[in-house]
C-alpha cells in the first residue's frame, strides 16, 4: 500500500493516515517523527490562517500504558494582516507540544452525559486506537499567533485624516 503519491513536480503527498499514531505501532523506546506539510488542507489540517511555506513539525512520541505521550514543536509562518495599518507581513509561529492521548471515559449504561474530571481536561482522545497528530499542529499554529498583529512594534497605523498608509501618505488635509 502505498502511502504518499508523488506529484507532477516530484513533491511527495500526505495522507491523513499519515498523521495518526496507533498505540499498538509504538516500541518500548518509542518513535520519533518529524514532517514538512507543504499542503495543510490537503492533509486534513484545518487552519483559520494563510500560511507562507510549509509546516514543520518534529514530534517524541511515548507509549504509557494504554496512553500515548507527544512531545515536541510546530513551527509556521502565517500570513497576517497588520491591525494598525493592514499591510499584510510574515509571522513566525512556534510552539511547544505536551500532549497526551488516551481512551475516551467509558459512560455508565443509560447515562448519556459524562462531566469531565479536570485531568480528563487536559487528555485528548484515542480514536480507533490511535493518536491523531492533525489536531495538535493546528492547535499549536493557533494558539501561538498574535492577539493583535503588528507588522512591527512602531507601526504608526493609518493616518486619521486620510486614511492611507504609511507608505501612501501624502500632505492630508
Amino acid at each position: 500500500m502505498r502511502r504518499r503519491q508523488a506529484r507532477e513536480d516530484g513533491v511527495e503527498e500526505m495522507e491523513r493516515f499519515d498523521f495518526i499514531v496507533l498505540l499498538n505501532k509504538i516500541p518500548t523506546e518509542g518513535l520519533e517523527r518529524s514532517y514538512e506539510i507543504a499542503n495543510p488542507s490537503g492533509a486534513g489540517i484545518d487552519l483559520a490562517v494563510p500560511l507562507e511555506g510549509p509546516i514543520n513539525a518534529d514530534f517524541e512520541i511515548q507509549r504509557l500504558g494504554n496512553e500515548i505521550q507527544v512531545t515536541g514543536t510546530v513551527r509556521a509562518t502565517a500570513r497576517l494582516q497588520c491591525s494598525r495599518c493592514l499591510a499584510p507581513f510574515a509571522h513566525a509561529v512556534a510552539g511547544s507540544v505536551e500532549a497526551t492521548f488516551a481512551p475516551p471515559p467509558k459512560l455508565v449504561e443509560g447515562d448519556h452525559q459524562h462531566e469531565l474530571a479536570q485531568d480528563e481536561l487536559e487528555v485528548e482522545p484515542l480514536v480507533q486506537g490511535g493518536a491523531d497528530l492533525r489536531g495538535v499542529i493546528a492547535e499549536q499554529i493557533h494558539l501561538n499567533l498574535p492577539l493583535k498583529p503588528l507588522c512591527r512594534e512602531d507601526c504608526p497605523g493609518i493616518c486619521p485624516h486620510c486614511g492611507r498608509p504609511p507608505s501612501r501618505r501624502r500632505r492630508c488635509s
